[in-house]
């Protein structure tokens, strides 16, 4: 998929459902119905919460700086060296082993995914190329079951960085799933960040993955 001169390594689909116990990737220091019909980083301000009640989560090869709520299990990956599947470069996932539970994979995750751009974004080139942006964010949530868009994609500015939010339902196994991601391309990079949980659990899950998402930062890195 192109963006006229910029071209975005996709894989197929970026929802992560199913996580394990470990992180590897990143450094972490302790510390349907109900979804939410507005962004709670749309003006760029991460919502407060409890210090006690988040961890902080980094990755200096990317810039990425996130809070995830303690307690919650966590696993990563990265891209072995030289792939040209399209896979992400990282992804790294959160999940509330106390949450739901559907066919052995856990609903209520946060989620953070890095892809590889051809040539590197600059801030106006999102608003430029916005009708690309958004077509490059469908193509991410393209053939999750029972896909429902709840709002109208729309810009965002999260902490200084510009991109797209994307509002919207799915079934996993028959069970209604809300879901909220943003895009955010900048530099060499695109990164996805998702929270999504069960219809039912969607209002307690909500009060940890609003406040872990409006954290999300990406500091300038050097790149070759």
């Amino acid at each position: 998929m192109r963006v006229r001169h910029l071209a975005l390594v996709l894989a197929a689909g970026a929802t992560v459902l199913a996580v394990v116990s470990g992180l590897g990737a990143c450094s972490s220091s302790g510390g349907a119905s109900g979804l939410p019909s507005q962004s709670p980083a749309a003006n760029g301000t991460p919502s407060p919460a409890p210090p006690s009640a988040f961890g902080q989560a980094t990755n200096k090869q990317y810039g990425i700086s996130i809070r995830y709520p303690l307690g919650w299990v966590s696993a990563a990956r990265t891209a072995p060296a030289g792939d040209t599947s399209g896979a992400p470069l990282l992804s790294v996932s959160w999940a509330d082993s106390k949450g739901k539970v559907v066919n052995g994979g856990f609903v209520d995750v946060l989620h953070v995914s890095v892809y590889a751009l051809t040539k590197p974004v600059k801030p106006n080139d999102v608003v430029r190329y916005a009708a690309s942006f958004k077509g490059i964010a469908a193509g991410l949530i393209k053939g999750l079951p029972g896909l429902k868009l709840t709002e109208p994609f729309k810009p965002l500015t999260l902490n200084g960085t510009k991109g797209i939010q994307i509002t919207y339902t799915y079934m996993i196994h028959n069970t209604p799933t809300g879901a909220m991601s943003y895009l955010l391309p900048k530099g060499r990079y695109a990164y996805w960040v998702s929270g999504q949980s069960s219809a039912d659990t969607w209002a307690a899950s909500w009060s940890k993955l609003a406040p872990a998402m409006a954290s999300f930062t990406i500091k300038p890195v050097k790149t070759k």
